[in-house]
């Protein structure tokens, strides 16, 4: 006879006497059953005697046991019903599975729509492959020296002559800031280039009214984005329409065209004719002194661009053997490529940065990894409490394919709810991200087709790569082993998971350390010593018109008047500018030099009050007075490396040869941060200038408020009918760290999710390891061992991991971190504190997760894990 009957007759009368005991009637009810099976139903004298014992003590439980055979039967629809019930009892596992995808999924949708749109630059324009831009190296000897997008205006025409696969050129010429009038109101415009006729076409744009083939042909022509019409006649079918350019110079409207894209290096708000600018502004005598025009080519077809390439660097060099130039070479760059790959002066507008893009793309990546990882480690994890649910079910005649189907619509639930909190949630975050990225509100950025593709695609993978694995794991399971309570998973199942879980630590590591250096780095930045003082300084753009040297004293005079102002300067550009904002020049060198530099110089025009107003310092000779102006220079300490000198004091009283003439250096000004700290120092020389663009205003104490209100009154007093546009000299300063800023949001915020995620994915392998030492941990409480010692025994395997992890990242994060200060011109050092307190802080959060587990298996009853033993 078997030994069945005797050992289910003793289970059943203990749990009869103990009804608490649930622990035994799953395995109990399956023995019975597979019995049952076993025998037929024919007579089996076991059968009969356990059967006759339940209807005495438990008649119920013959009825639980027919009810086994409909697990054989189950459909679809039977899988789905059960699968909502097991993830809405298992709440906490489901909230945390659904917490740590949808987190993912979201970060990750968020990055790749900012990377997709940093590299679909010019690819509104059909002709984008084809078109390139023509630009020019300084070179002392054979070392390129600087880099300058802006060429010569007269390259257009003589490379499509010269050249075969220089289909079309066209040029684009940054007009001056213009103060417009429109039906006697003015608007002030820095968004303007005259281009030839061909910019249109070759650019891709298309008019929303006017005729394309001759809106830029004539002199005065002006075509309009389709906003600037509006905001000049509250319409856009306005060809025909007059604006008034300049006191001398009228404007005729003869096209509009929709909105500039986002996605573009060369933004405008209007354009002008190439012939208004040959024909009002360029008086130049000698077209090679200066080149101030970007040019752009349409080649043949994509393929000749090496070819174009080599003629082009041939044909720099016939220039330069006819002297038309010296010391430069005319090279050329892909348009698509210039907004991630070019970093040069004159720029149209700050380009990205294409290291940083895909830095991000590969973070994107590692988010999403992360948050499946951390899904199939707490799947796996939980796998004990459904194996004898699996047991159960092969037993009865489940096959594995059932089972595994079972199993992964459940994955397929959660990825579901998972992709519907993602969208919700990307929604919710577009315009935080159109605000840290700086892009305006009109751009589509997410529900575009890219969007769509890739949210498919993360549903589709992380679902296959969240529901294979654990659905493959759970089938698996032996249900003899099961049913004996020898249950166990393998070594390499193990060693898997906790090789993820480092992973997942060496990431959270590295993101954590990245974003303390960021935070470290932009206040290091906002509180460097930048050569002059900002705080209280309003800068007035100047207004339009000429003889302002007739009309600023008098304004002057009498806002210094006022105690509320303590003084005010003019200057052709300001600090926080772009190098756009200045002129530039080379081969400029003392008359006594031995040796001739070939260096490139930025140019400023100030008059006498811009040092003081700034309160900059003099560290050699003297500032501008009313006795020194245009026969003298003022340099930046910079400047004189560029000369070949180290003190100050050697460059006062030398004379220079400064186009054509000779002017002397009457002062040194010390190095101050024109573009940022995070850029080197420039050589600036500063000539005297009583008409620019700019009026620096220091206020004094007071309300700042009424400072401003007064400042416009009497602005509007001695310039009327001219915008009174401004902004604070601070605030200008603090946008140069704006990309910074928006780099230590961004990483602010992985670290908090990858954190998150690696604790979740801790706290799964530590409910895993609990569970499979429990009857261990009780053993140990049996024999005496306290609360702290089972706490330290848990613990300790797992902070192991947070040390392998730390000892993988640290070396490759501090590569990393070196490489991302490196595009720092002036920089922190890297210290042992920003390796160690992140590292110290991810060894407390890995080890109160684990304390949480680790804790209430030490305190409970040895009793409740013993009692199969």
């Amino acid at each position: 006879m078997s030994n069945h009957p005797p050992k289910i007759l003793l289970r059943l009368l203990a749990w009869f006497c103990d009804p608490d005991l649930h622990s035994y009637i799953e395995g109990d009810l399956i023995e019975l059953y597979a019995l049952k099976v076993k025998s037929k139903g024919r007579g089996s004298a076991n059968w009969a005697l356990t059967k006759d014992v339940l209807k005495l003590f438990r008649p119920g439980l013959i009825k639980k046991i027919k009810g086994l055979k409909k697990l054989n039967n189950y459909g679809m629809l039977n899988d789905f019903k059960t699968s909502i019930r097991v993830l809405r009892k298992e709440k906490l596992q489901t909230f945390i599975n659904i917490l740590g995808l949808t987190s993912g999924m979201t970060i990750a949708l968020l990055i790749l729509s900012y990377v997709n749109f940093e590299l679909s630059y010019e690819d509104y324009n059909s002709n984008s492959k084809r078109v390139v831009r023509i630009t020019m190296d300084y070179l002392d000897g054979d070392v390129v020296v600087d880099q300058d997008c802006e060429t010569y205006h007269q390259l257009g025409p003589m490379i499509k002559e010269e050249i075969a696969s220089a289909e079309e050129f066209t040029r684009a010429f940054g007009m001056m800031e213009l103060v417009i009038e429109v039906n006697e109101k003015k608007f002030r415009e820095r968004s303007m280039y005259a281009v030839d006729p061909s910019f249109l076409d070759l650019f891709g744009y298309e008019l929303l009214h006017g005729d394309p083939k001759t809106a830029l042909s004539e002199p005065y022509n002006i075509v309009l984005t389709a906003n600037t019409a509006r905001k000049y006649f509250q319409r856009t079918d306005v060809v025909g329409e007059s604006i008034q350019l300049t006191k001398d110079v009228k404007g005729k409207i003869t096209g509009v065209i929709n909105e500039v894209p986002e996605n573009t290096h060369l933004k405008f708000d209007l354009l002008a004719s190439y012939s208004t600018m040959k024909k009002y502004l360029d008086k130049r005598e000698d077209p090679w002194d200066s080149n101030d025009t970007f040019t752009y080519f349409l080649l043949s077809n994509e393929a000749s661009y090496p070819q174009f390439k080599a003629d082009l660097s041939a044909f720099s060099q016939k220039l330069t053997d006819q002297e038309l130039i010296e010391d430069e070479k005319i090279i050329c760059e892909k348009v698509a490529d210039i907004h991630l790959y070019s970093n040069k002066t004159y720029e149209p507008e700050q380009n990205g940065d294409a290291r940083v893009v895909f830095f991000l793309l590969g973070i994107a990546l590692l988010v999403i990894v992360i948050a499946i990882v951390n899904y199939v480690n707490l799947s796996t994890a939980k796998a004990m409490d459904r194996a004898k649910e699996v047991g159960i079910r092969k037993i009865v005649g489940a096959s594995v394919l059932r089972l595994r189907i079972r199993f992964f619509l459940e994955s397929v639930l959660i990825n579901l709810v998972s992709g519907s909190f993602t969208i919700l949630l990307v929604s919710f975050f577009n315009d935080k991200l159109k605000e840290v990225a700086g892009i305006s509100e009109s751009t589509d950025l997410i529900f575009t087709p890219f969007f769509w593709s890739i949210f498919a695609l993360l549903i589709v993978s992380s679902t296959l790569l969240s529901g294979i694995v654990p659905a493959v794991v759970i089938s698996g399971f032996k249900p003899s082993a099961v049913l004996k309570g020898k249950f166990s998973t393998s070594k390499n199942g193990v060693w898997l998971r906790k090789t993820l879980v480092v992973f997942q630590f060496a990431i959270a590591l590295f993101l954590l350390i990245q974003t303390l250096t960021a935070v470290q780095q932009i206040k290091f930045m906002q509180q460097k010593d930048m050569g002059m003082k900002s705080e209280k300084v309003v800068v007035i753009h100047s207004p339009s018109g000429r003889n302002l040297a007739e009309k600023f004293p008098p304004f002057r005079n009498s806002l210094l008047s006022n105690p509320n102002y303590q003084s005010i300067a003019l200057s052709t550009s300001v600090p926080g500018m772009p190098t756009a904002e200045m002129g530039s020049t080379t081969n400029i060198n003392l008359t006594d030099s031995p040796k001739e530099y070939r260096n490139n110089f930025f140019l400023y025009a100030i008059d006498s009050n811009f040092v003081p107003a700034l309160e900059m310092e003099i560290v050699a000779g003297q500032n501008f007075s009313e006795e020194h102006n245009l026969k003298h220079i003022l340099v930046n300490e910079e400047a004189l490396k560029s000369w070949g000198l180290s003190n100050p004091e050697e460059a006062v009283g030398r004379k220079t040869k400064f186009w054509g003439e000779e002017r002397t250096v009457l002062g040194v000004i010390k190095n101050f941060h024109q573009i940022g700290v995070k850029s080197a120092h420039i050589p600036m020389i500063f000539v005297y200038g009583n008409d620019g663009g700019y009026m620096s205003v220091r206020l004094g104490n007071g309300d700042i408020l009424n400072q401003m209100e007064s400042l416009e009154t009497t602005y509007h007093e001695h310039f009327p009918n001219n915008p009174f546009d401004f902004f604070f000299l601070d605030q200008e300063l603090d946008h140069l760290y704006k990309t910074d800023q928006q780099f230590q949001w961004v990483f602010s915020v992985l670290s908090v999710f990858a954190i998150v995620i690696t604790c979740l994915g801790l706290w799964g392998l530590a409910s895993f390891s609990v569970a499979k030492r429990a009857k261990e941990i009780g053993i140990r409480k049996v024999l005496g061992a306290r609360v702290s010692q089972i706490i330290f025994m848990i613990s300790t395997d797992f902070l192991v991991l947070v040390g392998v992890a730390a000892i993988i990242s640290l070396p490759i994060t501090f590569y990393l971190v070196s490489e991302w200060l490196n595009q720092y011109a002036f920089r922190i050092d890297l210290g042992m504190l920003l390796f160690l307190i992140p590292s110290l802080l991810i060894l407390l959060v890995a080890f109160f997760t684990v304390f949480g587990k680790s804790y209430g298996i030490s305190v409970a009853n040895p009793v409740e894990s013993l009692r199969d033993e």
